[in-house]
């Protein structure tokens, strides 16, 4: 029987802040303009610092090259089942869309660090390989293709090694694998780099739900339009989360437990919310769903996240 008050513990202040985030929309504390700063604080500056600090102590062994295959491989399957899924439904042009990905930047890293703590990112960092390699070199430009934005490997490749999350993963990786991680931490020097990238690292956690909870609108109609997709989609992966990561991450490859909870807490985020910026303004229909996808999904992420807390703590 898992720990009632641990439980409580380490997923209640998921949720409170989450509405806390509500509540600030309610009362007109935060606007559009001003979370949309949050968004580009965290992504640009507190995340790159998580993932410098991540992967600049994370410790790659041969298994984790499968670990990333694997990833790679669930986006592409993914995709292709959300084209089924687009055809039997006669859904949006963006369905197949919708139906892979995972939104690890602005969710995933978040809710993993608030319930397992930071000590434990590395597992879901090396899944992020994997995911990133798909989202920046298949999503992205399949999105513009739908979007009949011109799209080439060359601006795909600019994007890439421009993007500061990218940057911070290919920094902090190089130094590892060089062995240089301990010359950058050592001395004055380098011990005020750390507790800085500490520091910005922090606020991750609760401004990331905050946010989440911020975003969190709905209607009657936007439920039922979006409510086949996310039910569908959930569950594919929840089973698929828990199969591979018993059989094949602990079964298999013989990996600590924590990287199956880290593959459960990938598979259940909701899809990228990069989706809705690459759309068209001349799409009105395509946004409004998509957006309720994105709302709806991220509701029944964290539930799904919070159960399965609550079953194997």
């Amino acid at each position: 029987m898992p720990d009632v008050s641990g439980v409580v513990g380490s997923v209640m202040p998921v949720v409170l802040l989450v509405l806390l985030g509500m509540l600030l929309r309610r009362f007109a504390v935060l606007d559009d303009a001003t979370v949309a700063g949050l968004k580009k604080l965290i992504v640009s500056v507190a995340l790159p610092a998580l993932l410098f600090s991540t992967f600049l102590t994370t410790r790659f062994a041969p298994e984790h090259g499968w670990v990333i295959v694997i990833v790679f491989a669930i986006c592409v399957a993914l995709l292709g089942v959300g084209w089924l899924f687009g055809r039997l439904t006669h859904g949006s042009a963006y369905t197949p869309l919708l139906f892979t990905g995972f939104e690890l930047g602005m969710i995933g890293f978040a809710i993993f660090a608030a319930v397992y703590g930071t000590d434990q990112l590395p597992a879901l960092g090396v899944l992020a390989l994997g995911h990133e390699v798909f989202i920046w070199f298949v999503f992205v430009s399949l999105l513009r293709a739908v979007g009949h934005q011109r799209s080439d490997w060359r601006r795909t490749a600019r994007e890439l090694v421009t993007s500061p999350v990218i940057i911070a993963i290919l920094l902090g990786l190089l130094l590892n694998l060089s062995g240089l991680a301990p010359v950058v931490t050592a001395g004055p020097v380098g011990a005020a780099v750390t507790s800085t990238l500490k520091y910005l690292a922090a606020v991750i956690v609760p401004l990331v739900l905050i946010i989440v909870g911020y975003g969190t609108r709905l209607d009657a109609a936007g439920v039922r339009a979006a409510l086949p997709l996310v039910a569908t989609r959930l569950a594919i992966v929840i089973p698929l989360a828990l199969a591979l990561g018993a059989w094949v991450f602990t079964g298999l490859l013989g990996l600590a437990p924590i990287y199956a909870t880290a593959l459960f807490t990938l598979l259940v985020l909701p899809p990228p919310y990069i989706v809705p910026i690459f759309m068209p303004a001349a799409r009105r229909d395509d946004q409004a769903y998509a957006n309720n996808v994105l709302s709806l999904y991220t509701v029944a992420s964290l539930v799904a996240f919070l159960i399965f807390v609550s079953l194997t703590s």
